[in-house]
C-alpha cells in the first residue's frame, strides 16, 4: 500500500503504561504490530520503572514505538495523560499493557466512530487471556453501575466471571469502558483523564464526561480482545482494594448531584463499614485495614476533591445523562440476597441498553 493510500485511513495511537512489566509489555507489542491496519503508531509511557526497562524497550522496538519515560510512577491517569500529549494519531486507543489481539480487531471500532457522530469511545469485548472461552473480570462486554455506584459488567458481577457463548454479541450502551477508542477531537472537549485517581475508575469518570457531553459509549462485541488482567496490582490485593474503595467514593462525589449525595454517601458508608467486618471475619484483616486508609486518604484529599468536582460539574449537561445506563436497584443485594450471579439474570429489559450503532 502506498504512502498517499495509507493517509486515507485515520491514524491511530496505541497507548499503554509500562511499570516493572517488560515481559508483559513485550508480549502486548508483539501482538499488537500484527494488527491489520495501515496507519497506526505505539506509543509507550515508561512509569518509572525499575531495571532500566525503559531504555530495554526502546532498543528491542527501535523505529517500532515511541518510549515517553517518567522517572516515577505517576499512576495510571496522569501516565495515560503523558500518553495522550506524545500521540499525533486522530484516534487515541487506550489499552493495558497485558493484552493479546486478534489480526482484525480494530476495524468495526473505527467503523462506529466513524458512522456514528453521537458516538464518544467504543470498547471491544474482553475476554480472558488464560481461559479464551470465558470473558475478562474487568472490562467483559461492557461496564454498568447501579444506583449506590457500584461498578459491574456484562458477563461480570462480582466475583463471577460468564463463559462466553454469544450471549453479549451485540452492540450496546455501556456507562463505563476500561479500554477504549475515541477520537482525539472528542477528547479534547471532554477533557483528559482526572489525576486524582491515581489508578482506578479514572475511565468511568471520563465516560461520565462524554455522556454529560451528549456522547455515547458503546461496546462493541464484533472487536475481541484479550487481557490477562490485574497483571500490575494482582500481588497485592489490599493495594488494589484500597484504590477501589477510595476512588469508588471520590468518582461519585466529583459527578453526582448534592441530593444524590445526601441520599447515597451515608448507605455507602454503611455498607463499607460491613465490608470492613466481613473482610476482618474470613481470614483478610489487611484488606480490612485498606478500607480504613481509603477513607483516610479520602480526607486528606478534600481540597483537591472539592475543586475537581467544581471544575468537572461546569462540563456536565445532565440533560443527556439519562443515555447513560444506570441500573436502578443494589447489584450487591442482586448478587449476595437473591443469588443472581449473570447480568441476564439482574437486567433483562433490552431498553436499558439497547442502541444499534450504523456500521
Amino acid at each position: 500500500m502506498s504512502r498517499n493510500e495509507v493517509k486515507k485511513f485515520p491514524k491511530v495511537s496505541f497507548l499503554m503504561l509500562n511499570w516493572n512489566g517488560i515481559n508483559f509489555t513485550k508480549k502486548c507489542i508483539l501482538s499488537l504490530i500484527k494488527t491489520k491496519y495501515p496507519n497506526f503508531e505505539i506509543v509507550v509511557v515508561d512509569n518509572g520503572s525499575d531495571n532500566n526497562e525503559a531504555n530495554l524497550l526502546e532498543k528491542e522496538f527501535k523505529n517500532v514505538i515511541r518510549v515517553v519515560k517518567s522517572r516515577v510512577n505517576v499512576g495510571y491517569a496522569a501516565g495515560m495523560n503523558l500518553a495522550i500529549k506524545h500521540s499525533t494519531g486522530d484516534y487515541i486507543m487506550v489499552l493495558n499493557n497485558d493484552m493479546e489481539f486478534s489480526k482484525n480487531w480494530l476495524y468495526p471500532l473505527i467503523d462506529v466512530l466513524k458512522n456514528n457522530s453521537n458516538v464518544g469511545a467504543v470498547q471491544p469485548k474482553i475476554k480472558d487471556i488464560k481461559r479464551k472461552n470465558y470473558l475478562e473480570a474487568g472490562g467483559a462486554a461492557g461496564g454498568f453501575m447501579d444506583f449506590l455506584g457500584y461498578p459491574f459488567a456484562r458477563g461480570r458481577i462480582f466475583s463471577t466471571v460468564e463463559k462466553d457463548y454469544g450471549q453479549y454479541d451485540e452492540p450496546v450502551r455501556v456507562s463505563w469502558a476500561g479500554v477504549f477508542l475515541i477520537k482525539k477531537e472528542v477528547l479534547k472537549k471532554v477533557g483528559l483523564f482526572n489525576e486524582i485517581y491515581f489508578n482506578y475508575d479514572e475511565d468511568r469518570d471520563m465516560c461520565y464526561r462524554l455522556y454529560g457531553k451528549g456522547y455515547l459509549v458503546l461496546n462493541i462485541p464484533s472487536s475481541v480482545v484479550y487481557h490477562f488482567g490485574g497483571a500490575v496490582l494482582k500481588r497485592n490485593m489490599s493495594k488494589k482494594l484500597f484504590f477501589h474503595h477510595r476512588n469508588n467514593l471520590i468518582f461519585l462525589i466529583i459527578n453526582e448531584r448534592v441530593l444524590y449525595l445526601l441520599l447515597v454517601l451515608p448507605l455507602r458508608i454503611f455498607m463499607d463499614i460491613l465490608s470492613i467486618f466481613y473482610y476482618t471475619f474470613t481470614g483478610d484483616p489487611h484488606i480490612a485495614v485498606s478500607v480504613v486508609k481509603a477513607y483516610g486518604s479520602l480526607i486528606t484529599l478534600t481540597g483537591k476533591i472539592y475543586a475537581s468536582r467544581k471544575a468537572t460539574q461546569k462540563k456536565i449537561d445532565r440533560k443527556y445523562l439519562s443515555l447513560m445506563p444506570v441500573y436502578k436497584g443494589s447489584i450487591v443485594l442482586q448478587y449476595f440476597i437473591t443469588r443472581k450471579r449473570t447480568f441476564h439474570e439482574i437486567i433483562s429489559d433490552k431498553n436499558f441498553y439497547n442502541f444499534t450503532p450504523k456500521i
